[in-house]
């Protein structure tokens, strides 16, 4: 009886223990894990490091620093750098005109300065940084400086062009190494982050002589450039409404693992910013690490009465880490472990004949071609091409289950292309989308053309029919949010953040989860299905999210820091142009410029806050005659005559949606939610325009865009290398120019010698 109590009690007790052993397990494996992330960073810190006869990075005669301390380090054809080991500042000598920029705030306005407290003392530190306690239950971001903690200078030393040397802060136990070098017509800033040591403070982020060419307000055309839209100005100016914004972006847009902050401003697509003045300009493009930085920029009257700008390096992010499954409980916290990645900062230094945002773009696209080799355009035929996309379908809610609505089958799209051709348009580039298996919301990876628009047998007859015209054809797929439960295992391959949440969204139009898809993954599955893709004909695919959307990954299966998300997105394209031969993307950022043969649907407004003045062609005057790009399609202007002629101003080339369907047929559909669509009821305004555009701009494709400016209220020029000038408009009234007189909302083409 005893020998039976023992083992029905031991029955009951095995699952128990069993459960114990695995408790205990998991306990172990994350105690392991926390203590292996917690070595790597809380090592005790060495105090030995601080070099004992470190002099205090103090500021001598009026508080700047001493001129005659400054002595030269490093010569070219066009700048001297010189350099203070007493500050860690530097100022460069422009030989072109004469002009000095410095590392700090502009001594001609210092006397003007009033600000006092911590942000005197910023205001004449090389370096700035944001830290927080590692121990601290609730961790408070500080805000320090090189002055403000009384930190200095150690190990100065010359270098090949330049110097080095290493900030000091003793009271934060925090060491950061830096290079400055002469290099051309710039000033290349360089932190060694592998190098930097930590002790009780947690590093954020670090801005590196952060008031590089700054300037109090004053004559008529100084400015501040921002990466916002295709590019924006703020013109500096006295802040008489005491407004405190501040411009603060994350370069190539917030990512998802973290709680980035979001704000209802374009994602700064360009790692640049741009500062003009009464003596010249400064061009700052981080060259390495930017997927790690932040664009930073305050005007006049926020923190002192200078404007500047500059890149802020971010170490740690905040991300949410919840305490329930549900996730309703959670504490805000950083991690531990720093984001290491080399960073490297160039500061064009422009001279006052050179410094307006054309000459700033010819920097950066000069910069670009020496970088990734780029080529220009070789056109041999002055014909624009037109973009269309043709709309293949989507569902909509039905009794039972979800109804699918035909918006273009393969048949119908021959059609439209030969419409267009008889019309008297040359050359088509196509892209269909919603062409996979359930239409536009159906999120799938998979390789097939929906049966209802014709298969991939209509499809591949489709492309063989337009080839045949001359036409290109591609494919649009999106690779980085996925619906498609069945084919797809969200848990197992969707993106999560920093705490090891899942990355998902429930749709709005049809309550379907989405889920963001590892990069890793959406590269693996390309892989698999490319050879699919190829047999369907087509000269390449067109990405949606790809280059758009950057985001870390901490699945475990598929781990990607930020920086290798880039390059997974780089690799992805490049798979599409290995078997298909082309790529394009649709509003990309500057990281994937490089690998396509088209982005779509550039921007060309701005954010429409109080920070910026007006929008102007930055990226497009990068672009031109390298890699062509479109606006936002015609026929879903929301200023139709103002917005095409927004697209002869930027160079673009003209791009039309459209679909077989009466537009109307879409109404209830989940994703195509644009309201005219109907091929047949805009043809002949797609004609019209196609040829306004080719007459303007089909024979500057090869040439790059060398100037832009505004030549009267509402009045912009456009300046192409061959000389050929393009004079907007806008006004609701003519207007006259030189003699020249332009008609209301209308453009004249003045050519090169004229």
């Amino acid at each position: 009886m005893t020998e039976l109590l023992k083992r029905i009690s031991l029955r009951k007790l095995l699952p128990w223990m069993v459960v114990l052993v695995i408790v205990v397990a998991v306990g172990l494996f994350l105690f392991l894990k926390t203590d292996t992330a917690t070595v790597m960073t809380e090592q005790s810190f060495d105090q030995s490091l601080f070099d004992p006869q470190m002099k205090m990075a103090t500021s001598t005669a009026g508080e700047l620093p001493n001129e005659a301390d400054f002595e030269q380090v490093a010569e070219n054809s066009t700048l001297i750098l010189l350099a203070d080991r007493h500050t860690g500042h530097f100022k460069v000598l422009d030989k072109r005109d004469g002009s000095e920029t410095y590392s700090y705030p502009n001594p001609k306005d210092w006397s003007k300065e009033k600000i006092g407290g911590a942000w005197r003392s910023h205001l004449l530190s090389p370096v700035i940084m944001e830290t927080t306690e590692k121990d601290a239950v609730n961790k408070s971001v500080q805000v320090n400086s090189l002055l403000s903690s009384q930190g200095g200078i150690m190990d100065w030393e010359r270098i090949d062009k330049g110097f080095k040397l290493t900030f000091a802060l003793p009271a934060l136990q925090l060491l950061i190494p830096v290079e400055v070098r002469l290099s051309d017509d710039f000033i290349e800033t360089t932190i060694n982050d592998s190098n930097i040591k930590e002790g009780k403070d947690m590093l954020l982020s670090l801005k590196l002589y952060p008031f590089l060419g700054s300037t109090h307000p004053g004559g008529e055309e100084n400015y501040l450039l921002l990466p916002d839209g295709s590019g924006a100005l703020y013109h500096l100016k006295d802040n008489v409404s005491n407004d405190k914004s501040v411009y603060r972006e994350q370069i190539y847009g917030g990512d998802y693992a973290f709680n980035s902050i979001y704000t209802n401003r374009r994602p700064a697509s360009m790692p640049i910013v741009g500062m003009k003045s009464d003596t010249g300009g400064v061009l700052t493009v981080a060259d390495e690490g930017e997927e790690y930085g932040y664009i930073y920029a305050a005007p006049s009257g926020v923190y002192s009465n200078y404007a500047w700008a500059t890149i802020e390096h971010n170490y740690r992010l905040q991300y949410y880490q919840p305490t329930s499954q549900s996730a309703t409980s959670g504490f805000y916290t950083y991690s531990k472990v720093k984001f290491n990645s080399e960073r490297k900062v160039r500061h064009y230094i422009l001279p006052q004949a050179s410094s307006s945002y054309s000459a700033m773009a010819a920097v950066y696209r000069d910069y670009l071609i020496e970088k990734f080799d780029w080529q220009t355009q070789q056109h041999t035929e002055n014909k624009l091409p037109l973009y269309i996309d043709l709309i293949g379908g989507d569902r909509q809610k039905g009794f039972l289950s979800n109804d699918y609505i035909v918006g273009t089958t393969t048949s119908e799209a021959k059609q439209i292309v030969q419409q267009l051709h008889d019309a008297g348009i040359p050359n088509l580039a196509i892209t269909y989308t919603a062409w996979q298996k359930g239409g536009l919301s159906n999120l799938t990876f998979d390789p097939d053309v929906e049966k209802k628009l014709g298969g991939n047998k209509g499809m591949q007859d489709f492309v063989a029919f337009a080839q045949a015209q001359g036409d290109t054809v591609m494919l649009e797929i999106n690779y980085t949010m996925n619906t498609d439960g069945k084919k797809f295992d969200a848990k197992r391959d969707g993106l999560q953040d920093q705490a090891g949440t899942l990355l998902q969204y429930v749709a709005n139009h049809s309550n379907e989860k989405m889920t963001l898809v590892s990069p890793l993954f959406s590269l693996n599955k390309l892989q698999q299905n490319i050879a699919s893709f190829s047999k369907l004909g087509a000269n390449g695919l067109s990405f949606v999210g790809i280059g758009s959307e950057l985001s870390s990954d901490y699945n475990r299966r598929n781990r990607l820091d930020r920086d290798q998300s880039t390059e997974t997105h780089q690799q992805t394209i490049a798979v599409a142009k290995e078997v298909m031969s082309q790529a394009a993307i649709r509003d990309g950022h500057a990281y994937v410029w490089k690998d396509v043969d088209v982005i779509r649907n550039l921007p060309t407004g701005y954010s429409y806050d109080l920070f910026v003045d007006e929008a102007i062609p930055f990226a497009q005057m990068t672009l031109h005659g390298i890699v062509p790009y479109t606006l936002p399609w015609g026929n879903m202007r929301d200023e139709y005559r103002s917005d095409f002629l927004k697209g002869i101003e930027y160079g673009a080339i003209p791009s039309f949606g459209v679909m077989h369907a009466p537009s109307e047929a879409m109404k209830d559909s989940y994703s195509i939610w644009q309201y005219s669509l109907n091929y047949d009821d805009w043809e002949e305004a797609i004609v019209q325009e196609y040829e306004r555009f080719n007459a303007a701009l089909g024979d500057v494709q090869n040439e790059y865009m060398i100037n832009h400016r505004t030549i009267a209220t509402n009045v912009k020029e456009t300046t192409y290398s061959g000389g050929k000038k393009i004079i907007v408009n806008y006004n609701d009234r003519p207007v006259t120019v030189d003699t020249l007189e332009i008609a209301a909302q209308d453009f004249i083409v003045v050519e090169g010698g004229e």
